[in-house]
């Protein structure tokens, strides 16, 4: 994730001060070391985390702390480029919900994900836009003008940043979510990089935060430099909206019946116990 404003920064929740968001749910997003890929993830509560399809289920590190997959609860969600994945153990976290309707045109977003760092300084690239595109950091003739960006390092750390929905689009099946990443753009305009496939888009819905989408892709420059290992001014990213996956995603969530069964057997049982020795 890179932000503008805090490249190197915006590395714990934002604080709601100095024109930052509160914080929407930044202790649940992670990074996942997934069968297929390495990305992020959000911890969506009672041992389920939310990535990307195309990460996979895997070892989920959050708050320092890496909990298991437990090996047999990985589902994807709609046929698209969502999984759902339970771990072996249960972090302490609080549980997140999906927004109920696709976010509108404009709305405030508050991305957190885990994907690579930016370096400290931004970087400038001489542009000419032929067939194939020639990008340089030097001046050469024939450059029709710049692009400013930031490269980034082979370090992940979970960061934030905010955008705007500009647009909706789609992206393997799914409806999306777009935002585009401007000079011009939110306080701590952000952009999504390499690795942060599976990490959250938040909006504001009924005065709560809720997670509206997951990022799946980024849009990236004719033969742009480092491809998606950097983040330039003019890139989008996307997002899978939610809020058409809500009542799939949450159906997986409910406890087997058995389990409840037992869960309650249990509860009376303990009712009783203590009921028996009450002093």
């Amino acid at each position: 994730m890179v932000n503008l404003t805090l490249p190197t920064g915006a590395d714990t929740a934002p604080t709601g001060l100095d024109g930052q968001p509160v914080d929407p749910g930044f202790s649940n997003v992670g990074q996942v070391a997934g069968s297929s890929s390495t990305g992020s993830g959000v911890y969506l509560g009672d041992g389920w985390v939310l990535t990307a399809n195309h990460v996979n289920a895997g070892a989920f590190t959050v708050g320092g702390s890496t909990y298991s997959y437990n090996g047999v609860d990985s589902y994807q969600i709609g046929g698209t480029d969502l999984r759902l994945f339970k771990l072996a153990t249960l972090p302490l976290l609080p549980s997140l919900s999906i927004v109920d309707a696709t976010p509108a045109l404009n709305s405030d977003v508050t991305m957190i994900s885990g994907g690579r760092s930016p370096e400290a300084s931004a970087t400038t690239w001489y542009v000419e836009t032929g067939a194939t595109w020639t990008w340089s950091e030097s001046f050469f003739a024939g450059a029709e003008g710049t692009l400013d960006g930031y490269k980034t390092t082979s370090t992940r750390t979970v960061r934030w940043g905010t955008n705007e929905i500009s647009s909706f689009g789609s992206y393997a099946g799914a409806d999306t979510l777009v935002t585009n990443f401007s000079s011009s753009g939110t306080t701590y305009e952000a952009q999504a990089v390499r690795n942060d496939s599976g990490g959250g888009f938040f909006v504001e819905e009924g005065g709560e935060w809720k997670l509206a989408g997951s990022i799946a892709a980024v849009g990236t420059y004719n033969n742009q430099p480092n491809n998606t290992d950097s983040a330039i001014i003019g890139q989008i990213t996307i997002a899978i909206d939610l809020s058409e996956y809500k009542s799939e995603i949450e159906a997986y969530m409910v406890p087997e019946p058995a389990s409840f069964a037992l869960a309650l057997g249990l509860l009376v049982f303990f009712r009783a116990f203590i009921h028996r020795h009450r002093v």
